[in-house]
């Protein structure tokens, strides 16, 4: 038994997408943060069976799932008890595993997969119970109790170590969260290493000949075969014309770079966000969940291409709205330089997101559904022009 694959194949083509669809995520990115999040995930409650109490608590934490969650997943999402499940599996992750590791978990995923804090966040917090409902149907399947369910975990650490991406394993460094999983994963999380070349013999070990002319045989062997590869493989001119493409014509400057995979180019103001991040209101970093937040709406309205997909939209939409709404209510404890700097900033992506909700409102039968949220947004603006 594969733990990983089996949870994985739980999550289908058309689930992801709604997944992703009502956290206001592109799809691809999605793809990207489930295949790092869900082994992440196992690492982390394999370490935590590893320590006194942990599977116990593990155990207990399994027995109050929600009865039923894996098979209602996919109804639940977009409606008004999304929000109850995400904080209720975000609520027993940190209790389980500690809000320092569930901090470093999310932060790596985001980072990994470019989804950022706050969309790693609800990502996790979906993942938890779907991770933690498939160790219980094992864990019945088989009658196991807590040190069952603790071997069970410790029996797939070879499997959980394999499908931790790469690139996903250096972010993990040094959290602790892949202490149970042996020394092959915590390998995996530190840099590789070019391996030093063999020693120069030593002048002592070489005959008299070798130190004063051992050189030269070898260089003027080089230079000739060099010279003959030269003269018979280098492409004619009329070769080389044939093979060499034509050079890529620069598009007009727009002042916009390509954004994440689904979402188009991404307009220069809205690449001005990042430099939000790192402003704080206290422990809060206030420029990185406007940032989030507003990335979050204009996500959730490029995925609008029908009446379908509009209507799963929404949910997303006014979710970053409202978070956006909230966030900028703490611009005023702010010094007025920094408030000035969010506020500019913000203001600026206006005619970028404006774009993006008329393309939207154009298409039939989308407007009655998507313009009260789009209403909202452009009122927060004219309240932040007044700032």
């Amino acid at each position: 038994m594969d733990l990983v694959s089996n949870i994985t194949q739980m999550l289908s083509s058309s689930l992801v997408s709604r997944i992703a669809s009502s956290l206001g995520l592109d799809r691809t990115l999605t793809e990207k943060a489930i295949s790092a999040g869900i082994p992440g995930l196992l690492a982390a409650l394999t370490s935590l069976v590893s320590r006194p109490n942990g599977a116990a608590a593990l155990n207990g934490a399994i027995a109050r799932q929600q009865p039923g969650l894996l098979s209602s997943l996919g109804n639940m999402l977009g409606g008004s008890t999304q929000s109850n499940i995400i904080e209720t599996g975000t609520s027993t992750l940190t209790s389980l595993l500690g809000g320092e590791t569930i901090s470093a978990l999310t932060n790596a995923v985001g980072q990994y997969a470019g989804i950022g804090s706050a969309g790693s966040k609800s990502l996790l917090g979906l993942l938890g119970p779907v991770v933690m409902g498939a160790l219980g149907q094992q864990q019945r399947a088989s009658g196991l109790d807590a040190t069952g369910l603790a071997n069970l975990l410790s029996s797939q650490k070879d499997n959980i170590t394999r499908a931790l991406p790469a690139g996903f394993s250096n972010y993990l460094s040094g959290t602790g969260i892949l202490d149970g999983l042996g020394a092959s994963a915590d390998a995996r999380a530190r840099p590789s290493y070019t391996a030093m070349p063999p020693p120069t013999p030593r002048s002592s070990d070489r005959s008299p000949y070798m130190q004063s002319w051992g050189w030269v045989l070898p260089a003027i062997a080089a230079l000739i075969l060099g010279g003959l590869a030269w003269h018979w493989w280098r492409p004619s001119p009329t070769e080389t014309a044939l093979n060499t493409p034509p050079p890529a014509t620069a598009p007009a400057g727009t002042g916009a770079s390509t954004g994440a995979a689904g979402l188009g180019p991404k307009p220069a103001s809205i690449e001005a966000l990042e430099n939000l991040r790192g402003i704080k209101v206290g422990d809060v970093d206030i420029g990185t969940q406007l940032a989030d937040a507003e990335t979050g709406m204009r996500s959730a309205i490029i995925s609008v291409q029908d009446v379908s997909s509009a209507q799963a939209a929404v949910t997303p939409l006014t979710n970053s709205t409202n978070e956006f709404v909230r966030l900028t209510k703490l611009l005023d404890q702010l010094p007025a330089q920094s408030r000035k700097t969010v506020v500019n900033t913000i203001i600026a992506t206006r005619p970028a997101l404006d774009q993006v909700f008329d393309k939207a409102l154009a298409i039939p039968g989308v407007s009655p559904i998507i313009k009260p949220a789009i209403d909202k947004v452009h009122t927060q603006f004219d309240a932040l022009t007044t700032a």
